[in-house]
């Protein structure tokens, strides 16, 4: 027999989910420069893919919501039963599951970015055995073998694998270190200088491009072409005019380059913007059982 709390949070989880689907929809239609946009597609992606991707992740959001309210993992099973060769948000998701898992147990941003890093560190081997699975579908081989660690290695476990992979993946290093890049972005659009949502996201894409060579520009085309368009995007005064972000566009397209990553964090950054206004407005499910929002 459902309860009155189980209602309440089911109600609470879809909200989340809404936000956190609508967070890359509203990525994608702000054109940026390299990436797919209603004015563009791109060689590796095109601007359906990205919002089909986001519709097919609205549920596994709603659920890994309700995980996250009961304290059970593994949460990474959601994310494979919805990929297929045609997804296009691997790195959005990997950063938007622990917000929707630390959601129902957080009364602000600050605590909802806090929790958040906490919990990907706690992601279990069966997490990881999902995420390889999703890997699996999408083709992907970036992930081999270091020095210090086989990333196929089936017995390590997600956390495990997310802080070694801080070293040298963009995705990786902003969660564990707590969203540091997400919550910038977060701030320039509740702070408005560019007077509007969508000159404040482009803003906000050239300001956290320039301050950190984009990852998946690193593995595709090596960091030493990632740190040039990184030391381009840093030349462009910020709130910046369409003429200056065309040509950056034009000369990204010209040689394929795809911010992509960049764009992750943007989509991270957006969703903190969308929950914070719901905890605004004091949208918040009840507490797990034996928890103080108070501690």
């Amino acid at each position: 027999m459902e309860t009155e709390t189980s209602r309440v949070t089911s109600k609470f989880c879809t909200k989340i989910a809404e936000r956190l689907s609508m967070a890359s929809i509203l990525e994608s239609s702000i054109p940026k420069p390299g990436n797919a946009s209603p004015l563009q597609d791109i060689e590796t992606v095109t601007l359906r893919d990205i919002i089909v991707s986001a519709l097919r992740l609205k549920d596994s959001y709603y659920n890994v919501c309700l995980r996250g309210y009961e304290r059970r993992l593994p949460i990474m099973d959601r994310l494979s039963e919805v990929t297929d060769r045609s997804f296009s948000l691997l790195g959005t998701a990997l950063l938007l599951f622990p917000i929707a898992y630390s959601s129902t147990f957080s009364t602000d941003v600050e605590q909802l970015i806090h929790n958040a890093s906490l919990v990907s560190v706690m992601l279990t081997s069966e997490d990881w055995k999902w995420f390889r699975e999703a890997l699996t579908k999408l083709n992907l081989s970036y992930l081999g073998r270091t020095d210090r660690m086989d990333y196929r290695n089936a017995s390590v476990s997600m956390g495990e694998i997310l802080r070694w992979s801080a070293v040298y993946d963009e995705i990786a290093k902003e969660i564990v270190a707590g969203y540091p890049l997400s919550k910038e972005v977060y701030n320039i659009i509740r702070e408005n200088p560019c007077g509007s949502f969508s000159s404040n996201v482009k803003w906000a894409f050239i300001y956290v491009l320039s301050k950190q060579p984009d990852g998946l520009i690193s593995r595709k085309w090596g960091h030493s072409i990632a740190i040039k368009i990184s030391q381009m995007a840093s030349k462009i005064p910020p709130c910046p005019q369409e003429t200056e972000l065309q040509i950056f566009n034009d000369f990204l397209r010209s040689r394929k380059i795809n911010p992509g990553s960049t764009a992750d964090i943007i989509a991270a950054g957006i969703a903190l913007h969308e929950i914070g206004e719901l905890f605004d407005n004091d949208i918040r499910p009840p507490l797990p059982r034996g928890c103080d929002r108070t501690t």
